[in-house]
């Protein structure tokens, strides 16, 4: 699929570029249009988010090498979709479109199991909600899905292209809808026709549960339509960010977010 259009590297390039060029652009807006009140220390608060995301870069690259490997290894005996013969495009947006399901599940998963909420609620603690906040997730559960997901797309005949083509096209809709930005209500209603908007994981970054434990969609809405889990209120006004007993100041720096899903 890649050599009919790009490269690998090219794809590589291009969703690296996509991740960082997206992010600055509405870490810039976030300044200029803010959906919440202007916040004071938004450096500081990046630079947390980051420190975090650095950290997830040491798992991310040499796995993402190891997949690509062992994905190229594996369609030597079970190519997946690729036994359907299906036109190199259409195979693409069906991979695509089973991975993003996936994640929608995985995402899900980490609500619904005691285990994985331990560390996911780090990602869900952040009382700021902004762009950083989309690189934001404790070491474990990156950890977790990297090696839950490679016999997912082993099974699917994923190739390391199809994987890098999803993150171009995925990575800016996560950084946009974890953004403070403000964009029109119709704006945002027409986004959310096809991909989660601000407006509906500004909801799902609620303290309530009855909130949070909604609008669980990655890349596209449809599987929140789909599995009853999309959810949309006409205001957000009284909206507070973050979890009770574990979004104070005090807990919301680098080392106590690590070693919080370790402790009692």
């Amino acid at each position: 699929m890649a050599d009919s259009f790009f490269s690998i590297a090219d794809l590589r390039i291009f969703s690296y570029g996509s991740t960082v060029g997206a992010g600055v652009l509405l870490w810039i807006l976030e300044g200029v249009i803010p959906f919440f009140s202007p916040r004071n220390h938004r450096a500081r608060h990046a630079k947390l988010n980051l420190s975090i995301a650095g950290i997830n870069l040491l798992i991310l690259l040499p796995s993402g090498i190891l997949m690509a490997f062992i994905l190229d290894w594996s369609k030597n005996f079970w190519p997946g979709i690729g036994m359907l013969a299906l036109h190199p495009a259409a195979e693409a947006i069906m991979i695509i479109l089973v991975i993003d399901l996936w994640m929608y599940a995985w995402h899900r998963l980490n609500h619904e199991t005691a285990f994985l909420w331990r560390f996911h609620s780090v990602h869900h603690s952040d009382t700021a909600l902004d762009v950083t906040t989309s690189w934001r997730f404790h070491y474990m559960e990156i950890l977790f899905s990297e090696l839950l997901r490679l016999p997912i797309f082993m099974l699917l005949g994923a190739g390391i292209e199809h994987l890098l083509l999803y993150l171009l096209l995925m990575t800016p809709v996560i950084e946009f809808h974890h953004s403070n930005i403000s964009i029109p209500p119709a704006m945002d209603r027409l986004a959310r026709l096809v991909v989660p908007s601000p407006m509906m994981h500004r909801l799902h970054h609620s303290r309530l549960r009855s909130d949070h434990d909604s609008n669980y969609g990655s890349m596209f809405s449809l599987w929140d339509r789909l599995f009853g889990s999309f959810l949309m209120k006409e205001s957000l006004d009284g909206l507070r960010l973050g979890l009770d007993n574990e979004s104070d100041p005090g807990k919301q720096r680098l080392f106590p977010l690590l070693q919080r899903p370790f402790r009692p």
